[in-house]
């Protein structure tokens, strides 16, 4: 009962003031805020998480971990800009622009944590801007920008970063001088490795599955290099259709080339990402800027051999195939290349990176890890 009370309350207190609430567990020995998502704490004991992305479990758990330490959280949205703190908080948790503001209204002891989920935004605007020079130099066409984010001074304020990525994401944020506690990211499912899965046939078959910026995560250096190759399979899940830019740009691509097929968004659970990557032997994603890609991880975890820039967050240690610096024509070798290896290479390559998905990547672990960033950085 307890629950279904809390979730309506913080239904109305979010519509009205934008901000829910989360009370200690047992004797409060402070308060905690956190800049982040409000939408999981307005939901009833019988309503899911949203599996679009990671973010809105990992934002309810991390809550939840203060709780469990006798802290009670406020929690407003990342890109609330009118919520003045009124209570003495221990610790502020931010993930991208509000520690400037914030700190003005904030104790002086306390604790003020950036969550990093994303490569350091003038990293990540300069990527996405070459992407899409490069595009209009190929194809004449230039297209919106869909991953820009305001530079932000959150790293500058804060006294602790903690958060996703590899070194190459976390070098982005270098020039301050601070020391990142990495956390890895979870999992919205996982599978069992597919066994019985026919390798010979999936190995011609590759998937790109991600979120909204199409030219920022590499999905038309895909289709101008799957275009060329026939005989090899491009399957593509994500909102395509909200970016018409892009999909008239690709009209050709998309629309007439049999051996590309799209499927629009899905949810993670669904016996839908099950199907398709059971056709498919590798997960394709020459992204130019992430934090972790979830989609990534979700898709090793799904069996497939990870096809990755380094720019997606990824260590390194999953395995598969690095592609630096991708090209159409680095691309094209790449994918011929997979696609004759032999299939025991291809099945052992699959197994590596669902092992190590499955040992790191998982709801569990985040949960380890960031009551580890609570108690040996925080010290709380």
């Amino acid at each position: 009962m307890n629950k279904i009370f809390h979730a309506y309350k913080n239904k109305i207190t979010n519509k009205l003031w934008g901000k829910v609430h989360m009370p200690a567990n047992g004797k409060k020995k402070g308060s905690v805020l956190m800049s982040y998502l409000t939408e999981p704490f307005t939901l009833a004991p019988w309503e899911k998480f949203s599996n679009l992305h990671t973010n809105y479990w990992e934002c309810y758990e991390i809550a939840r971990l203060f709780s469990e330490q006798g802290y009670d959280i406020d929690i407003i949205n990342w890109n609330n800009t009118t919520f003045i703190p009124q209570k003495s908080y221990c610790v502020c948790i931010d993930i991208q622009n509000n520690l400037k503001r914030l700190s003005q209204f904030l104790p002086k002891d306390c604790k003020k944590v950036m969550h990093i989920v994303s490569s350091y935004a003038e990293f990540q605007n300069m990527a996405e801007s070459k992407r899409l020079e490069d595009l209009y130099k190929r194809k004449g066409v230039r297209l919106s920008a869909r991953r820009t984010m305001p530079v932000s001074r959150n790293p500058e304020f804060a006294d602790f970063l903690e958060g996703f990525g590899n070194r190459i994401i976390h070098d982005t944020y270098k020039r301050f001088e601070k020391t990142i506690f990495p956390i890895p990211i979870s999992a919205v499912k996982l599978f069992d490795f597919p066994e019985k899965k026919d390798f010979e046939s999936a190995r011609k078959h590759f998937l790109w599955f991600g979120g909204g910026g199409m030219v920022h995560k590499g999905l038309d250096l895909l289709l101008e290099a799957f275009a060329r190759n026939p005989s090899l399979h491009l399957h593509i899940l994500g909102p395509l259709e909200a970016e018409k830019d892009f999909v008239v740009a690709y009209e050709k691509e998309l629309r007439q080339k049999p051996n590309i097929a799209t499927y629009g968004r899905i949810d993670a659970t669904s016996n839908a990402l099950k199907e398709i990557a059971l056709k498919c032997a590798a997960i394709i994603y020459p992204s130019c800027s992430e934090g972790t890609s979830g989609a990534v991880i979700q898709a090793i975890h799904a069996g497939l051999v990870p096809i990755i820039t380094p720019e997606t967050g990824i260590s390194p240690e999953v395995g598969g195939v690095i592609l630096k610096n991708p090209t159409i024509q680095s691309i094209d070798k790449t994918i011929n290349e997979f696609a004759a290896l032999p299939v025991d290479t291809i099945k052992a390559m699959a197994r590596d990176s669902w092992s190590y998905v499955r040992a790191r990547h998982t709801q569990e672990n985040f949960s380890k890890e960031y009551a580890r960033f609570i108690n040996e950085v925080l010290q709380l």
